[in-house]
């Protein structure tokens, strides 16, 4: 039998392990934290039990890999994560500052007026949209290294503009200053055409449903760890996979062919036939370099540049309220649109069904998200990662309570009462956020893709024979940091060992890839986009067949015109 060592049980490293285990490995897990889920994980308040999150979490109509896992794994005698764990789609609604003329009471987002945005805002946006979607290397190559904002900004109002760079926090999880416009726009494309559907039987709130493209996000109903991860761990330890928590890998023993062994910071010695190396790439990088040797490798020295921008702050929060609060929307988050912080907020309850505990003496649990850390506020005019914990809780709150589009959305489903009508029990900042005068750290730093990574993700396969890597930062047809790249990279890495490993890959409509694969000849020779040619020559053809056409009115007024004054004559 082989061995295996996962370093890291976050979503990456238990797939790895689920797919080495099914095989029949001997799978060993490491991992630094008590518990698993990495950055997905979740925990409870010690002194009144309130679940609490890393962060919020969506997953999409393209999250294939994900939902295959899932439907994999128990959650209990009567069916699968997949069946039980997942809640129906939820719906985003956008809530200004102030309520305009422009502003949809129903706060849907299929509502064209929620976006605040002009016929003309909506033709730009899918116009460039559009352009990344038929684009292959001039995507991957250029567009990457854009700033989305910056890109849609000169061509949008700033009404829409405003809203569109309000959801990139949101739904596409990242910082709208630095994330890309080939992020963005692949984002959008493998929701708008995800691929195969998802089909959920009936349950308790109404009939069989299908989750397909464009058909919203579900999450989770319950915290993270007590509906996937717990029961994942459950799973895998009856395959026969070790669980050893709170270890963290030190170093690699590297002869200069194989991975011979390797160290805990503990100083006990580790041995495997095959090692995956499945942690963030901030301390892989501190990792790598006590084996300089290692650190060179083709691969694994991506993760130097890969880094180069720092970890991600998204920093999320509870409030908690002594009485129910309703929303008029059945599974509605809401995004404040005007918000500096980037601000989201969901309900849980809404969600979760009513055996979830939410905590000694809570009625209503607001989870929320802050996704823009580098915007001052509007109290200090400090930045997320410049505030203390209690400016940051002070910044929230009067971001939310100066949303009048978030107090109409309130008092529209609680009979006239509004946001300050209801007591707030607690609120609570994710523990691992360390905040100082000298600005906020995490305990353990998180990757996004950003305008300076793309060209930096390094494969699942080293040149290393036994060392594999795996994580949502590693090459993935997924592309972008999302759950559903660190399940495809952990079965990705299983399948560099094991080529049988099913892995699905995102689906991309023919036609997008037939005129992609044309743009790539247009870009090879520094050509503009194919779209932006066959734009300009139908604005040409346009202006000739019009100019033709002015030119045939006006000869057959001359004709006219010498043919009356001819007869006139006569």
């Amino acid at each position: 039998m082989k061995t295996v060592v996962v370093f890291g049980a976050g979503v990456a490293g238990l797939s790895a392990a689920h797919e080495f285990a099914r095989l029949g490995y001997k799978v060993s897990v490491y991992e630094v934290n008590q518990d698993s889920g990495g950055f997905f994980r979740s925990t409870r308040d010690m002194k009144n039990n309130m679940p609490t999150e890393y962060s919020w979490h969506g997953m999409g109509p393209w999250y294939h890999n994900v939902f295959d896992i899932m439907q994999q794994i128990p959650f209990d005698e009567t069916g699968s994560v997949y069946e039980k764990g997942l809640s129906r789609p939820i719906n985003f609604g956008i809530a200004p500052d102030k309520i305009g003329s422009k502003f949809d009471d129903s706060f849907i987002f299929n509502k064209p007026k929620s976006f605040r945005m002009l016929f003309l805002d909506k033709i730009m946006l899918g116009w460039l949209l559009l352009k990344t979607w038929s684009a292959n290397r001039r995507t991957f190559e250029y567009y990457s290294s854009l700033n989305a904002s910056e890109q849609w900004k000169p061509i949008l109002s700033e009404k829409g503009f405003n809203t569109w760079r309000a959801t990139f926090g949101p739904w596409i999880g990242s910082d709208w200053t630095n994330v890309s416009l080939h992020h963005v726009g692949q984002f959008f494309r493998k929701n708008s055409m995800s691929g195969p559907q998802h089909w959920h039987k009936a349950d308790s709130q109404g009939p069989a449903w299908v989750h397909g493209s464009g058909n919203g996000w579900l999450l989770l109903r319950g915290p993270s760890n007590e509906c996937w991860f717990d029961k994942w761990v459950k799973y895998l330890k009856k395959e026969g996979v070790e669980f050893f928590w709170e270890q963290s890998l030190y170093k690699f023993d590297f002869d200069g062919k194989y991975i011979i062994a390797t160290y805990l910071e503990s100083g006990v010695q580790v041995k495997a036939d095959i090692y995956v190396l499945a942690i963030n790439p901030f301390s892989a990088v501190d990792i790598l370099k006590r084996t300089p040797q290692l650190e060179q490798e083709n691969q694994l020295r991506l993760f130097e540049p890969l880094t180069q921008d720092g970890p991600h702050t998204q920093v999320s929060f509870r409030i908690a309220f002594s009485e129910s609060i309703a929303w008029p929307v059945e599974r509605s988050a809401i995004i404040i649109a005007d918000s500096e912080f980037n601000l989201t907020l969901f309900a849980q309850e809404q969600v979760w069904p009513p055996e979830v505990d939410l905590g000694i003496g809570i009625k209503s649990l607001w989870t929320g998200t802050a996704c823009a850390a580098t915007i001052a506020g509007r109290i200090y005019g400090l930045p997320i990662n410049k505030c203390t914990k209690e400016q940051f809780i002070e910044e929230i709150l009067a971001q939310l309570f100066n949303s009048q589009g978030l107090d109409f959305l309130i008092k529209e489903a609680n009979n006239g009462y509004g946001l300050e009508h209801f007591p707030i029990v607690k609120i609570e900042v994710w523990h691992e956020w360390l905040f100082s005068s000298t600005g906020i750290k995490p305990k353990q730093p998180k990757w996004v893709n950003t305008t300076n990574t793309q060209s930096y993700l390094p494969t699942q396969a080293t040149s290393v024979p036994n060392l594999v890597i795996a994580g949502a930062h590693t090459k993935t047809t997924a592309d972008l940091w999302s759950i559903e790249a660190a399940v495809e990279s952990g079965r990705l890495a299983a399948q560099v060992i094991e080529p049988s490993i099913k892995v699905i890959s995102q689906y991309k409509p023919l036609f997008l890839r037939i005129i992609s694969a044309i743009d790539d000849i247009f870009f090879a020779i520094g050509a503009p986009h194919i779209l932006d040619l066959l734009l300009i020559g139908f604005l040409i053809t346009l202006v000739i067949v019009i100019t033709l056409l002015i030119k045939s009115t006006f000869l057959v007024l001359i004709f006219y015109l010498q043919y009356f004054l001819h007869h006139q004559y006569l």
